[in-house]
């Protein structure tokens, strides 16, 4: 899991400097296509957690749309951000502190579950444990997904660090590297990340491949942009 003093370092170092400060594209367009057509007198009805929600760079857009909004991180600094945010916004969400390895909800609660660049910093074994305890917090048909570090990055080939496993580096150490010094960094491949969904049952599976390029194009990060359905 997340090595508290690197998230709470980082957020104690630069506060909201330490993440971006606008939602994430992608999650964007997967909350466009599978709810946001829904009339927003009906949208608190709808329950939405972000695992892994830092200083709520995200959370205040789901909440701003008018979900009943849950957000959950490991980092106590990073929380105590995401209040300050969601107060500039003027929208509440249920923030919590704690560990993504056991989420603190009730079973088929929510009716999506989304990571935004958070599972990839446990270690890839670890991933199996955190897709059962999204599974059992969905609701029957509720909606998972991810955007997450792909093995294509320049980060994962040439980003120095220990193995950890075939897809985990200790530590992103070669200070050129996009990703540089956030602790344990997990690259896995599309493949892998759906045969661990299959095996925990997930449905309507989709993996889409995002690049980004960084230094007029000659360093490459890949996320992984995945969608399922309890």
């Amino acid at each position: 899991m997340k090595k508290i003093n690197i998230w709470d370092e980082q957020y104690k170092k630069l506060g909201f400097n330490a993440q971006r400060l606008y939602p994430n594209e992608e999650l964007l367009r997967f909350l466009g296509v599978n709810f946001f057509h829904i009339n927003k007198s009906q949208r608190r009805k709808i329950k939405i957690l972000e695992i892994g929600c830092g200083s709520g760079a995200n959370l205040w857009m789901i909440a701003k749309e008018e979900f009943d909004t849950y957000g959950f991180d490991i980092s106590k600094k990073g929380i105590n951000l995401c209040k300050k945010m969601l107060d500039k916004w003027k929208v509440k969400a249920d923030i919590k502190v704690g560990n993504m390895l056991n989420l603190p909800y009730k079973d088929n609660y929510f009716d999506a579950v989304v990571d935004i660049v958070s599972m990839q910093h446990i270690t890839f074994s670890e991933h199996l444990k955190v897709y059962s305890e999204v599974r059992r917090v969905l609701k029957p048909g509720g909606f998972f997904f991810s955007y997450h570090l792909g093995n294509k990055s320049f980060s994962y080939k040439h980003g120095g660090g220990r193995l950890i496993d075939k897809f985990t580096i200790d530590n992103v150490s070669n200070s050129k590297a996009p990703l540089a010094n956030n602790g344990i960094t997990c690259f896995p491949t599309a493949k892998a990340i759906e045969q661990i969904l299959e095996k925990m049952k997930f449905r309507n599976i989709s993996i889409e491949n995002v690049i980004k390029t960084y230094n007029n194009g000659s360093i490459k990060i890949h996320y992984l942009v995945i969608k399922a359905q309890k």
